[in-house]
């Protein structure tokens, strides 16, 4: 498969390079048992489909990479390995092997042989290591390296989404860090900061200080996520101008510019590229909102996940049946590609509202099941979510053909109708919510009346104290809140410190009550939902919870355009919340012709400068000067990753910045490892 070649670089490319490469993994599966590790059953899924590699490509069956599994009376295996090929990952090859009666095994791994510091030779001794465990020399085992380095989630000729899911090798967290990390490197930084201010030398070891924050895991999830940037990067054959926003993306940055593979790419390379690194704790309130700017985020947040690491999420397909009471149906999910009509919705769904979408699903369920002429002359009904589902379940009874064919693009309508169910406790939940949240954004700051937290507290109390059963609201609920208040205005948002033990107080109450059974999201992940049960001392976990919310503001503390999330209506008298990504994408256009003005965001050279550079001048960049200073649209592609998960509602935001512009041949990538909701944010939180 041949990388682009200079001027060719567009978005259709990319579209046809994941095309070329799933067809050319696809020819690997006939007649064979598929095992898979988690980060390439994601891959699968959210690529062609997992039913697509037992349809289309010939699979006898696909099954986790795990040792309580086996091939059976299955002749042929092919594995598909994402994490690195020794320790625990060789002993669970071995007793998938062991167990089963394979002559015919092809691994597949996305970590090149370089990665171990050898070359073939770590290959050919697994080889022959699987040829024993087979216990016949003559039998076949194959090993092939090959790149995954993207999945484009959309098809937008200018501005597109993708996602990255070999960014990660731990199956249990989607961070490179812990909150607890992350606030030590945001301390160090500050430190750093404020001595090169007060005129004392810098360290030059700052980096080396830095990682001895990580651990061995989140070391290697640094490497990872290097590695996954880097492979994306030579896919395209690019040579990146590299830009960072935030501790963490320069010390990612840091990583690129030091691995031997990035700088034997850009040297090579035809490619010319701006590389946008954002950290995503910097704009937490993206991921608090309770919103419907999108379709997909709105599902993303309210439908459980398929697994706690999973991007996508499960469908209720009761309603595909008629008796409510049966309970024992296999939840659908919602990314499918089989179809043009299945693509279409979805990226819809990245981009609309949902009652902008409204009139296009009720034009595919049409499709589908069209009206019968007996229905066209009655009177026109309201379309609505109801509507919506019993056209469902009148189509199955009389087109059950049309029902088979059909069944991905009605799982997604079905997510579309869970979503927008006004009967639904869920939905109802939400919408309260929501509209707290507008109300309480256009007076965060008013001193006038009571404070932030006793608004919050006067809202909850009454179920959670009175265990109100009228009231549906959850301890899930008031934490995503207090993350969305402290990211915006940090500690101003209480009067006494009697305000914020107060809610300390009704937390804690709510952790150790049985409402938490009651809690959809924290049951979503059980293993999670234990690990809060199992919990001896819930007063600490509480504390440390609100250490890490203060720590929240100060991220931006230095920064000179973008410290501010909460902008002051002069207008209105009122606030809003303007994301951190709308107005660094809104300074990037404006500066586009005086690029001293751009400030904040670091350039991080890819030659011998680049590698002096302290970190701390991430905060300075705005002193950079010169006529010649680099601009990150001096390139016409431009890649926008978002260093711990992304949103829908941010690339829409994205879309819409650069769409206005008008900048005439420029491409724009925005992505990250996965798509972060309310139940990921909680987690990163409070686990």
């Amino acid at each position: 498969m041949s990388n682009p070649q200079s001027n060719t670089l567009t978005i259709e490319h990319l579209n046809k390079i994941q095309t070329e490469l799933n067809d050319k993994i696809l020819k690997k599966l006939n007649k064979s048992i598929v095992f898979a590790d988690s980060q390439f059953l994601e891959w699968f899924n959210l690529s062609v489909g997992i039913d697509h590699l037992i349809k289309h490509a010939g699979a006898l069956n696909v099954k986790d990479f795990s040792s309580f599994e086996n091939g059976g009376q299955h002749l042929k295996a092919v594995f598909f390995i994402s994490q690195p090929l020794r320790g625990l990952v060789i002993e669970t090859l071995k007793d998938i092997i062991l167990s089963s009666r394979f002559q015919f095994i092809t691994i597949i791994t996305n970590l090149h042989p370089n990665f171990y510091g050898v070359s073939q030779e770590l290959f050919d001794q697994i080889r022959d290591d699987c040829l024993i465990w087979m216990s016949n020399a003559n039998y076949t085992c194959d090993i092939f390296y090959e790149k995954f380095p993207f999945l484009m989630m959309t098809q937008n000729s200018n501005i597109s989404l993708f996602l990255n899911p070999f960014s990660s090798w731990n199956s249990d967290s989607n961070q490179i860090v812990s909150i607890d990390v992350y606030n030590r490197l945001v301390k160090q930084e500050m430190n750093e900061l404020h001595l090169s201010s007060t005129g004392h030398a810098s360290n030059k070891d700052h980096f080396q200080t830095l990682y001895q924050n990580f651990s061995e895991l989140e070391m290697n999830e640094l490497t990872a996520l290097t590695n996954s940037i880097n492979e994306m990067l030579e896919y395209l054959d690019a040579k990146d101008d590299c830009f960072t926003l935030g501790v963490l993306s320069s010390i990612v940055a840091n990583e690129l510019n030091q691995s031997s593979d990035a700088k034997l790419r850009r040297k090579n390379s035809t490619n010319k590229v701006s590389l946008l690194l954002i950290d995503r704790n910097l704009d937490l309130a993206m991921n608090s909102l309770f919103h419907e700017e999108t379709v997909f985020d709105k599902i993303n947040n309210l439908l459980p996940n398929l697994n706690s690491q999973s991007n996508d999420v499960q469908i209720d397909l009761r309603n595909f049946w008629f008796e409510n009471n049966f309970k024992s149906i296999l939840p659908g999910n919602y990314f499918h590609k089989s179809t043009q009509k299945c693509t279409g919705l979805i990226e819809e769904f990245f981009n609309l509202k949902p009652k902008e979408c409204l009139l296009d699903v009720y034009r595919k369920l049409c499709e589908v099941f069209p009206l019968s002429e007996s229905n066209k002359d009655k009177k026109a009904i309201r379309i609505n979510s109801e509507s919506l589902k019993s056209q469902i379940r009148n189509g199955i009874k009389s087109n059950k053909k049309a029902f088979a064919e059909n069944l991905d693009l009605l799982q997604i309508i079905t997510a579309y109708c869970q979503i927008n169910d006004a009967q639904s406790t869920k939905q109802q939940e939400f919408d309260k919510l929501m509209s707290f949240v507008k109300v309480l954004t256009l007076n965060l700051l008013d001193k006038d009346g009571p404070s932030v937290l006793s608004r919050l507290y006067a809202l909850f109390s009454e179920k959670l104290e009175r265990n109100d059963k009228s009231i549906s609201y959850t301890m899930s609920d008031l934490v995503i809140l207090l993350i969305y208040v402290y990211s915006l205005i940090g500690e101003e948002c209480y009067y006494g410190i009697e305000e914020e033990e107060r809610i300390k107080k009704l937390l804690v109450n709510e952790l150790e009550s049985e409402n938490l059974q009651y809690d959809h999201r924290l049951k979503s992940d059980l293993e999670f939902f234990n690990k809060i049960k199992g919990n001896q001392n819930y007063v600490q976990l509480v504390d440390n919870f609100f250490l890490n919310l203060k720590q929240l503001k100060f991220y931006r503390k230095n920064f000179k355009q973008h410290g501010k999330l909460l902008i002051d209506e002069e207008s209105t008298n009122h606030y809003s919340y303007k994301p951190l990504i709308k107005q660094v994408c809104e300074n990037i256009v404006k500066t586009v012709s005086n690029p001293d003005q751009l400030m904040d965001i670091e350039y991080r050279s890819s030659g011998s400068e680049g590698l002096s550079l302290n970190l701390f001048k991430s905060f300075k960049m705005g002193f950079m000067a010169g006529p010649n200073k680099t601009h990150p649209l001096n390139n016409d592609f431009i890649i926008i990753y978002i260093v711990g998960g992304i949103t829908s509602y941010e690339y829409k935001l994205v879309k819409e910045v650069f769409s206005q512009a008008e900048l005439n041949g420029k491409k724009v990538l925005i992505g990250g490892s996965h798509f972060f909701n309310h139940n990921k944010l909680i987690k990163y939180f409070m686990d």
